[in-house]
């Protein structure tokens, strides 16, 4: 990663961190049973993980849920044949502020979903300035002391087999906000 990337994600962190302590929105849980609209923030990692994500989408639907994704990739990634991501962007679309400059990014940020789902069991700078910018009235994610303030319900996984615990990260975050009730 170049010394302008480092230095953006770092940059961007304390953005977030700032926005996270200081919006305050009133969010309420309406429970997963009485939800109409998710929203789904991943980055790319492999296509195994893309699978991962497919599915979670996939489980959603099925459950009648109208469904808004977007995926963080770099460069290589995007171009890979197998991944067919039709809702990826980069760090280009996002300013070294937090400003987004995306018109699909932007509609998914103002859009206010009743869940949140971010799947990721790393901290990416990118992905946590759109969460804290988010509207959603629940915020799901990776659980992370350090981010507490970005997510109204984190899940924790044991680490073992990156692929299992996304496929665990996903399955929990399921399990836990079909037992929420608003």
């Amino acid at each position: 990663m170049g010394l302008y990337l480092s230095f953006k994600f770092f940059v961007l962190g304390i953005v977030t961190r700032c926005l996270a302590k200081h919006k305050t929105l009133v969010r309420s849980n309406v429970g997963l049973s009485r939800a109409t609209t998710i929203g789904v923030l991943y980055s790319y990692d492999s296509p195994a993980k893309h699978e991962v994500v497919q599915r979670f989408i996939r489980d959603l639907k099925n459950l009648d849920k109208n469904v808004s994704v977007l995926c963080y990739t770099t460069g290589k990634d995007r171009v890979h044949p197998s991944s067919h991501l039709r809702y990826a962007f980069s760090h280009h679309a996002i300013t070294i502020l937090g400003k987004v400059k995306g018109d699909r990014i932007k509609k998914f940020i103002e859009t206010p979903f009743d869940y949140l789902f971010q799947l990721d069991l790393t901290t990416n700078s990118v992905l946590d300035c759109l969460v804290a910018k988010q509207r959603a009235k629940c915020r799901v994610g990776h659980f992370d002391p350090m981010r507490k303030n970005l997510f109204e319900v984190m899940v924790k996984v044991s680490r073992t087999v990156p692929i299992e615990d996304t496929k665990r990260l996903a399955s929990q975050m399921l399990h836990y906000t079909g037992c929420m009730e608003g």
